[in-house]
């Protein structure tokens, strides 16, 4: 009986202590956008633009890692699409100033940051988790068109092996 009793409180102290831990290095992370100007939509997604981020699981502590923003592009621009309040932002390509990886990873999946040059000098930052998959390229496409529309921006080498 009281094996198990100490197994419980085991168990329960290792998740405290996991979920202590797990917040203090996490802190700031996130980035926190709060003069991102969003436009109400009741069109948010449309047939010409294409996904690049999924949305990893860690049992709700992928919250505090990746924005809440679902992410497109397409030739001319990015979108950044908060589905839960149904509006969207929206940024020319060329004002993306860096797209690199972090040292993140959830599931297997890197954390990659977008940085624009937002209006008044402020930059805005988005990190997400990609949806490569042997069937969909969409985030490859955009990193080649990151690539081509300013080669500065681009600071991570894309590779399969470390994406």
């Amino acid at each position: 009986m009281y094996l198990y009793l100490i197994l419980l409180a085991g168990l329960v102290l290792f998740i405290v202590l996991y979920s202590l831990i797990f917040r203090k290095y996490t802190a700031g992370f996130k980035p926190e956008n709060h003069q991102i100007s969003y436009e109400a939509s009741a069109d948010l997604v449309s047939a010409k633009i294409k996904k690049i981020s999924s949305r990893p699981f860690l049992f709700g502590m992928e919250d505090n890692l990746v924005s809440d923003e679902d992410f497109y592009f397409d030739d001319i621009n990015f979108y950044a699409i908060d589905n839960k309040q149904q509006r969207k932002a929206v940024f020319p390509l060329t004002d993306i100033i860096e797209l690199s990886k972090t040292s993140i990873t959830i599931t297997n999946d890197r954390v990659w940051q977008v940085i624009i040059q937002g209006a008044d000098n402020h930059k805005i930052v988005f990190k997400f988790t990609h949806n490569y998959t042997l069937w969909n390229k969409d985030f490859y496409k955009f990193y080649k068109k990151i690539e081509q529309v300013n080669p500065a921006a681009v600071k991570s080498k894309w590779s399969l092996w470390t994406m």
